[in-house]
């Protein structure tokens, strides 16, 4: 008889844990153009890149802060021969309160690391790395904040190396002042088992910090000013050979009617002493950073701005090496869900009228 009890006091927890589930589908896409026309530069390379994402992803939600999350990922590069030219997974659980997000698995980098720019990632890592491996885990709001991650990014096998991000950002705010930092190390160490003519560990670490003003966002006008300083610590363990770059960095970034400008300003020390012999196996971030000195000026214009699609156009200036290169850029990213009915469909921009037809 007592197992008979405990038997159906089960059947009715499953039966309980069941019902209270919910289940929800999501399917994003992602295209984007970029182009750059680094022609003449020491540090970087011309050449157009483009691709379509399609992202579609079921997911089961429980207590209404618990969610698992099962998709896959398929990249289109338009001119190819294959169908499908790469192929990724997106399998993670996730907590989500207002002050809380926690996040294990392999889920996207664009919403996790949105407050790290192109001195961390250039804008290929985004688009053709759109997957973080880890561990994410935030504190706060949108004005103060705390992040901790991990990203794995190679497991060490017999032809892989082992490589993997840790870092931590976070921001504090008061009125309209405010002061943030970004950090991360990367750790690129040696296959498994070990080749006996591998040039051994490196390491990348790159720490940010700022203190400025931010404008709150209100009639159409948005700003942001900042300053600080950026950091590094780049190693060669075999050579026993080390780097400590240091530099200024500023920022001004102002949008209005959807029309804006992100600027970002760098000089110091010489950056990614060891580019010339790992290169981007060891560096994600922009090359430019290899001059004493770099302006990256973004002009942007926000063509479609709602709940469920954004689509951006960039003209974007590099100044490096005493000379300006230029780059253009278009990103349309769609999100749709089981909610999209209810979404808003914003249109504050004047030009957005032609969406209304």
């Amino acid at each position: 008889m007592l197992k008979f009890i405990k038997a159906f006091a089960f059947a009715q927890f499953v039966i309980f844990t069941i019902a209270a589930q919910q289940y929800d589908w999501r399917a994003d896409f992602h295209y984007f153009f970029d182009n750059t026309e680094y022609e003449g530069s020491s540090f970087a390379e011309p050449q157009t890149m483009t691709g379509i994402w399609l992202m579609p992803e079921g997911l089961v939600t429980w207590q209404d802060r618990h969610s698992l999350h099962a998709g896959v990922d398929l990249l289109k590069i338009p001119g190819t021969n294959e169908t499908v030219d790469k192929v990724d997974l997106a399998i993670y659980y996730e907590y989500k309160s207002p002050n809380v997000q926690f996040r294990v698995g392999s889920f996207p980098r664009r919403e996790s690391l949105q407050d790290y720019n192109n001195f961390f990632f250039k804008d290929s890592v985004n688009n053709f790395l759109p997957m973080m491996r880890g561990i994410y885990w935030r504190l706060g709001g949108d004005k103060s904040f705390f992040k901790a991650w991990m990203d794995w990014v190679s497991y060490a096998t017999p032809a892989s190396r082992e490589k993997f991000f840790v870092g931590l950002s976070g921001k504090i705010s008061k009125g309209l002042a405010f002061a943030d930092f970004q950090s991360y190390m990367f750790h690129n160490s040696v296959s498994r088992p070990a080749d006996k003519n591998d040039p051994g560990v490196r390491e990348n670490l790159q720490l940010q910090m700022n203190i400025g003003l931010k404008y709150p966002a209100g009639n159409n006008f948005d700003g942001k000013i900042s300053v600080g300083a950026l950091m590094g610590y780049e190693r060669d363990r075999f050579r026993d050979e080390m780097y400590k770059p240091m530099g200024f960095v500023a920022n001004v970034d102002v949008e209005y009617c959807g029309l804006g400008t992100r600027n970002e300003f760098y000089a110091g020390n010489r950056r990614m002493q060891l580019f010339d012999r790992f290169g981007g196996d060891l560096y994600w971030g922009t090359q430019f950073l290899q001059g004493k000195s770099y302006l990256k000026s973004d002009w942007y214009v926000h063509v479609i701005q709602s709940d469920w699609a954004n689509a951006d156009i960039d003209l974007i200036l590099h100044v490096s090496e005493g000379k300006v290169f230029f780059q253009q850029m278009m990103n349309v990213i769609v999100t749709l869900d089981q909610d999209m009915k209810h979404a808003k469909i914003n249109n504050p921009f004047p030009w957005m009228k032609i969406f209304d037809h």
